[in-house]
């Protein structure tokens, strides 16, 4: 059987025509014939063949179409591969190298060591105490004793108030307080003078009654002897019945006048001493116009000047007591969860650490930041000043060994997921890390590197993301 690839020029054979076979019919098998035209090269010539039925069952017609698209299918695939696998082989043999000044670039060396987890805290020198002078009462500033700064003892005047108006109020309440004070005596001393009077009477009817007892037992003997007159006699004994009747009488006063005296001298007594504190505390008053220091310490923020007039409450300085010292620092609030009560710190001043403790933390944040206090522990700085300030570093957590990598701002360019690692020969490659916790200084390696191993920290933004650097 003769064919012909379409699409293709070549010799067209057809079966050669024979006696047809009793019942059979000629068919017709066409075949593109070649054509010198393209635009007409699809246009089939049809060949009249006689076949026999062993020919119909053999001959028929075939579409090469199908088995020629899988082999371009097969064969495209084949070159896919060939084409990525060649891509990829000359890819690995292509790396991106970028030259770069030893200028340019900080090497930095990891290290195994103890890591701190810490913060930098600016904190300022202040007195442990201060204590606040206000002014306790109005008037004009009359006279100043001491300067801003000046150290002062207990008890020094610092400045001196007129107020004339508090003057004339004091005495007018002390003239009343006397007058007061002088009806109260004057109340004891009569009652004293009536319990006196009472027992005085009282002595006088005793001596009294025993005479007139004195004089019934003769009047009875008398009488019986017929020498005093029986009225007379009588008369005697009425009249000391009268005086015992009386003597019960005033004892009865006597009683009464103690329990009402006891009673009364207390209240006296007690509103005598209100009113010598009432007068005490006029006094204080006008001496409170002298403000004096109540302890020792260095006098600082004076703030009073001649002829200047102040209220009551209003600020006039503070004394500083400078025996002991602390240390005031603001942190960011964000640590505000992790800075309790015994955190330590540390600083250096002329060369020598020393050791700082939290003890007090302020509720309030401004601008972001809130207050803590330290104090010193251990040796404490003899040569500090009031308003001196030290960069105290507050640990966090307790010291762990691990490998660190000193801090730089590769960790901005790289999110700390891999950084340049410099070997002998001075070229630097990429090599993925994982960074942990981080403290000013260094950051902790937990994987990647290992201590001795130089890393690039500076920026890595010049380098255009190389696979290689050649540091020269």
């Amino acid at each position: 059987m003769a064919q012909s690839w379409h699409g293709r020029t070549s010799a067209t054979t057809a079966l050669r025509p024979g006696p047809a076979a009793p019942g059979c019919q000629p068919f017709i098998i066409r075949h593109p014939a070649p054509h010198k035209n393209p635009a007409r090269a699809h246009r089939p010539n049809t060949h009249l063949v006689q076949a026999t039925p062993r020919s119909i069952l053999m001959d028929r017609t075939i579409d090469p179409r199908p088995q020629r698209r899988k082999k371009l299918i097969a064969l495209g695939c084949a070159g896919g591969v060939l084409l990525l696998g060649g891509i990829l082989w000359g890819g690995s043999f292509t790396t991106r190298r970028v030259r770069i000044e030893a200028a340019k670039v900080t090497l930095s060396s990891v290290t195994r060591g103890s890591f701190k987890e810490f913060i930098p805290v600016t904190g300022t020198v202040q007195p442990i105490q201060t204590v606040f002078l206000d002014a306790l009462e109005g008037g004009t500033v009359k006279q100043r004793f001491v300067e801003d700064g000046t150290p002062v003892r207990a008890g020094d005047p610092i400045i001196e108030l007129s107020n004339p108006q508090l003057h004339m109020d004091a005495i007018n309440r002390e003239a009343q307080l006397l007058d007061q004070q002088n009806n109260l005596r004057t109340t004891r001393l009569a009652m004293d003078q009536q319990t006196t009077r009472l027992r005085d009477e009282l002595l006088n009817l005793d001596k009294e009654l025993k005479r007139l007892e004195r004089d019934g037992r003769i009047d009875e003997r008398l009488v019986q002897d017929s020498l005093l007159a029986r009225n007379t006699f009588l008369a005697d004994r009425e009249h000391l019945e009268y005086m015992r009747e009386k003597r019960k009488l005033v004892a009865a006063n006597v009683r009464s006048d103690s329990l009402f005296r006891l009673s009364q001298l207390g209240s006296i007594t007690n509103n005598l001493a209100l009113i010598d504190q009432n007068l005490a505390f006029l006094r204080e008053n006008l001496q409170n116009l002298v403000i004096k220091a109540p302890n020792d310490g260095q006098l600082s923020g004076l703030n009073a000047e001649l002829g200047q007039t102040k209220q009551r409450g209003e600020r006039i300085a503070q004394i500083d007591v400078l025996e002991r010292f602390k240390v005031r620092a603001r942190i960011p609030e964000h640590y505000v969860s992790r800075v309790t009560i015994g955190l330590q710190g540390s600083f250096t001043h002329a060369g020598r650490q020393h050791l700082v403790e939290v003890f007090k933390i302020y509720p309030e944040v401004s601008n972001g930041e809130f207050d803590v206090d330290l104090r010193f522990v251990g040796e404490k700085p003899t040569d500090i000043r009031r308003g001196q300030t030290f960069q105290v570093r507050l640990q966090l957590s307790e010291d762990v060994e691990a490998v660190m990598v000193p801090r730089g701002p590769f960790f901005q360019d790289t999110g700390g997921q891999w950084v340049y690692v410099v070997g002998e020969d001075g070229r630097g490659t990429k090599h993925a890390v994982k960074l942990g916790r981080q403290n000013p200084e260094h950051y902790e390696v937990l994987e990647g590197l290992r201590p001795g191993d130089r890393v690039i920290t500076s920026r890595y933004n010049a380098f255009n993301d190389a696979d290689e650097l050649l540091i020269e």
